[in-house]
This record gives structure tokens, C-alpha cells and sequence, in this order.
């Protein structure tokens, strides 16, 4: 009867092959009646909380995948919670444990600032696989989960009133959470750093970005102050009266706003000018006649001194004060020319005199020539050229220097010009030729100082 029953027993309940996965690793068992818990007792795998097992079967095959809870440490409220959960988020654990999360709650996953929403995968080098085959047994380190609970305080921006809960440390960090920057000139009440305790009140005045305008000048301005005298005050700045002042000072301070200011001052300034060096004109009876031996002389500085008023930044006077004068003497260049071997006695004293404003003694000769005038600016060099008004024998362009033909006259001829004085041809130009005389002036003599003429001029050597 028994093995009667044992053969019917084996017809109607065939003995199944189970392959149990646990941890990685896989067990092949048989079972009968009750194929899991058969099989798990056979694999000797037992479930803790949270534990699933997953089964797939075909025919008389049976797979077991033991799929393991995830330890979790909770730290919340001043407890210390352990859940086990198959969830993959930390909102997923927290909820499986049954921990709310608050408004401005943080949360950290294994010390490192986190959200709710996110994975339930440790930060460290433990990694985490979500196949059942994969997942860490029960004996795995738990995953930390740390709860700061926000606390309810009252924010002040400016006068717009905020409750708000935050688990920030700091007044820093509670403003740093509602997106606000702290610049410079801003007033926080308490301090930045100061701790944040539940109920408290945190006040933030914001600074007003202004423009403030001085004698024409623009700066940027970010600022407390209330009205436009606080503005000034700050500044260091009181107009009178009687100067500008835009918009008035009782009004109040707004952002973006510009205040105008006006002053009338009246400085001292100092304007140093050249003195050009005149021309000193030398007979050497020890050079040979007709030569020509140039020093060039240096010019001096004047100082003259104004009395300048200012207003709105702009010049509306300007008188000479007292003081200034000469203070460099100028040193005159030197044309010295050779008289060695010129006639003497009779035959010099035969020469026609010449009496006239500018000139008096003997000529040697007169001749009509065309005559035209030029200056520093009329060279080949630029302004800024060392050799800017350097004439052809090394002495600077000026009064009594002219420019001649060399065919014509020789460098070093003195020449009694009407209406200009003497020059000495100590120059030479590319248009100049024949019967023409180019006479120097200085720039300072202006665009139009002498009439381009025929004229006679005399010839002094």
C-alpha cells in the first residue's frame, strides 16, 4: 500500500530540478510539494525583511532569484532609524520607513548633500547593481541617510515679508537658499554668520545702484543712503546755492536714479612756454672771408600763471594771476662770419651807407629778388621729429635765417631785407633758384607773416 501510494504520489507530484540564485552564486536542488520553500531550505538561503524571490519556471525547471533588501541608516529627529527596502530612491526608503520629508528639509546620502528624488546609490566606492543576482545581502554595510530638519523663521527684503523654512546653518545660507546675493553696501541683520534658530527674524536692506554726476564726470554708486543729501554727505561733496544741484537734496534715493552736480571752482594753473633764442650776428677777422661759423643758441622758458574758473566741469574764465616771469634765460645762436683778407682803408670806406629802421652801416651791393617766407612746418620732418625745423646747416629755422640759391649767394651772406630786417643765408631749398630769397619765421609768427614780393634788398658783405 505504501509503495502504492508513493507511485501515485510520484505521478501526480513529479519532483522538480530548482536552481536557487542568491548573492551571485547558484545552488541546483530538487523539490516536490513545495518548490520554493523546498528549495530555499535545501539551498539553506534564508529571507530577511524585505527580501523578494522571484521564480521562473518551464516544464519541470524552476529558477529562484533571492533579491535582497537594502539596508538603510536613517539619522532623523535625534534618532537613529534602520529600514530595509527594495526601493531605488531615497524618497522610495524614507517613505518604506515612514519618514516624512518637510519643506526645506536636506538630505544627505553618505555625507554628501543630496534629493530626495534621487538614487539610493552610496557616493563611496560601494556600487550598487539593481539585477537580483547582484544586489548586496543583508549583511551589507547600510547606506547612511542624514535628515536636517528645517526651521521656520521670518525673512525681511526690504519691506516684502517672507516665512520661509530653511536648514541652512547660517543667515548666509538661508539667503544663499532663497537665490539672494549680498554685495557690498547691502545691510544684513544678524550678520552672515550668525546661526539660524527657529523663529527667528532675518532682515536684508538692499543697496540702490545710482549714478552720480560731478562737473560732468559719471561714477557708479551702490548705496544705503536715503535721499539725495545723504548722497552728497557720503560723497564728501556740498554745492552752494547757487550751483547745480539735480534733483533736490531732500529727495528720496531710488534705484537707477542719476544726481547732477555743478561746482564752481577756481584754480591756479601754470602755462610754461618756449622763448626762442635770438640771433646774434659776429664779425671774425680770423676767418676767411665769406665763411660761415654757426653756435646755436637755446631757447628759454616762461611761466605764466592764470587765475582758471570752472563750472560744471567747463572753463567760463581765465585771467592772468600774479607770479610767473622768465625762468630760464634763452642763449642767442651765433653767426659768425669770417672777415680775413675784406678790404680796408679807402676802398672800404667807399662802400654806400645805409640808414633805416633795423639796420644802419654799409652794404655792398643791392639786387632785386623775389622773396618769399617759411617755417618748421614747411620741412620734410614731423612735428615730433627731433629735426623738425632744422635747416640745412644745423641751426633751427627762425627770424633772420633765409634760404638762398648757393650759386647765387654763398652760405653766410647778410643780407638787409625792407620790412623784415637781416638775415644770413644759412639755408638751402629744392624750389629755391636763381634771384630768390626764402626768409624764416617762426611758427608763432602765424599762417601769414610776410607778402611774397619782388623787392631790392641790400647785400651786406
Amino acid at each position: 500500500m505504501v509503495l502504492l501510494l508513493a507511485v501515485v504520489g510520484f505521478r501526480l507530484f513529479p519532483e522538480k530540478d530548482v536552481t536557487v540564485l542568491n548573492g551571485g552564486q547558484s545552488v541546483r536542488v530538487s523539490a516536490t510539494f513545495d518548490a520554493e520553500r523546498q528549495a530555499l531550505e535545501a539551498a539553506d538561503v534564508s529571507l530577511g525583511p524585505g527580501d523578494r524571490i522571484f521564480e521562473g519556471s518551464g516544464g519541470k525547471y524552476v529558477s529562484l532569484a533571492v533579491q535582497r533588501a537594502r539596508p538603510v541608516r536613517v539619522d532623523v529627529d535625534g534618532e537613529a532609524l534602520e529600514v530595509r527596502t527594495q526601493a531605488t530612491t531615497i524618497a522610495g526608503a524614507l517613505a518604506e520607513g515612514g519618514i516624512e520629508l518637510r519643506p526645506g528639509d536636506r538630505v544627505y546620502l553618505d555625507g554628501t548633500l543630496a534629493t530626495a528624488r534621487g538614487p539610493l546609490f552610496a557616493t563611496t566606492n560601494r556600487s550598487v547593481s539593481l539585477t537580483p543576482s547582484s544586489l548586496r545581502d543583508s549583511a551589507a554595510e547600510p547606506i547612511a541617510v542624514r535628515i536636517e530638519r528645517a526651521r521656520p523663521l521670518v525673512v525681511y527684503i526690504d519691506t516684502f515679508r517672507l516665512e520661509v523654512a530653511s536648514a541652512a546653518t547660517t543667515v548666509e545660507g538661508v539667503l544663499g537658499d532663497l537665490g539672494m546675493t549680498v554685495r557690498e553696501g547691502d545691510l544684513v541683520r544678524p550678520g552672515l554668520a550668525a546661526p539660524v534658530n527657529a523663529g527667528m527674524t532675518v532682515r536684508l536692506a538692499k543697496a540702490r545702484s545710482i549714478t552720480v554726476r560731478i562737473d560732468g564726470k559719471e561714477q557708479s554708486l551702490y548705496t544705503q543712503a536715503q535721499t539725495v543729501g545723504d548722497v552728497l554727505a557720503l560723497l564728501g561733496v556740498d554745492p552752494r546755492p547757487d550751483e547745480l544741484l539735480e534733483p533736490a537734496r531732500e529727495t528720496p534715493v531710488t534705484p537707477g536714479m542719476t544726481v547732477t552736480v555743478g561746482l564752481t571752482r577756481t584754480d591756479i594753473e601754470s602755462v610754461t612756454d618756449p622763448i626762442p633764442p635770438g640771433v646774434a650776428y659776429e664779425n671774425d677777422p680770423t676767418m676767411p672771408a665769406g665763411q660761415v661759423r654757426i653756435i646755436e643758441g637755446t631757447p628759454g622758458t616762461r611761466v605764466t600763471n592764470f587765475e582758471v574758473t570752472y563750472k560744471n566741469g567747463e572753463e567760463v574764465s581765465r585771467v592772468l594771476a600774479p607770479g610767473g616771469g622768465v625762468t630760464v634765460q634763452p642763449v642767442a645762436t651765433r653767426h659768425i662770419t669770417g672777415t680775413k683778407g675784406t678790404t680796408s682803408g679807402p676802398a672800404a670806406a667807399s662802400r654806400p651807407t645805409l640808414n633805416a629802421a633795423g639796420y644802419t652801416g654799409t652794404y655792398s651791393r643791392t639786387v632785386n629778388v623775389y622773396a618769399t617766407w617759411y617755417n618748421a612746418s614747411h620741412g620734410a620732418w614731423a612735428p615730433d621729429d627731433p629735426n623738425y625745423g632744422r635747416t640745412w646747416t644745423g641751426v633751427i629755422v627762425d627770424y633772420g635765417i633765409c634760404a638762398t640759391d648757393r650759386s647765387v649767394f654763398p652760405m653766410g651772406t647778410r643780407f638787409f631785407i625792407p620790412g623784415y630786417g637781416v638775415c644770413v643765408a644759412a639755408d638751402i631749398g629744392g624750389g629755391v633758384r636763381g634771384n630768390h630769397i626764402d626768409l624764416g619765421f617762426p611758427e608763432s609768427a602765424g599762417g601769414n607773416p610776410w607778402a611774397t614780393q619782388y623787392l631790392d634788398v641790400y647785400v651786406l658783405d
